[in-house]
């Protein structure tokens, strides 16, 4: 029960690929998905590796509404209008595909995003 329930509040997209690994194809994945973001071919390998970038908000990871129901009650009870905007979160799915072009495994990190340069630094090496 408790995996059934762990499934169900995961992205649709982790139980596609999870029920894909060894059937899905990757035209398949395409026509589903799009093209990918990301495609590396290595020369010395039989694997392609695609790469795809989404934005999934708060609601999508929290499908249930388990974690926002204490945000919901606090409006109720007198909270701000409206409430904070909902956060939304960067993932990539990584896609690794045999020779065959079959999905052989998949996982999904959070993005990294490069924080952008310190205005106030000067360059002093240059």
């Amino acid at each position: 029960m408790l995996c059934l329930a762990l499934v169900a509040c995961a992205p649709w997209r982790d139980s596609y690929f999870d029920g894909g690994v060894g059937v899905l194809t990757q035209s398949d994945v395409k026509g589903k998905l799009g093209r990918p973001h990301m495609v590396k071919e290595p020369l010395l390998s039989d694997e392609t590796t695609w790469t795809y970038r989404f934005a999934i908000s708060e609601s999508e990871l929290d499908p249930s509404g388990v974690k926002s129901f204490g945000k919901q009650a606090g409006s109720l009870m007198g909270g701000a209008q409206g409430g904070p905007r909902e956060k939304v979160y960067c993932f990539m799915y990584i896609l690794n595909f045999g020779k065959d072009g079959v999905l052989r495994r998949w996982e999904r990190e959070v993005c990294q995003i490069p924080k952008p340069p310190d205005p106030f630094q000067n360059d002093l090496t240059g």
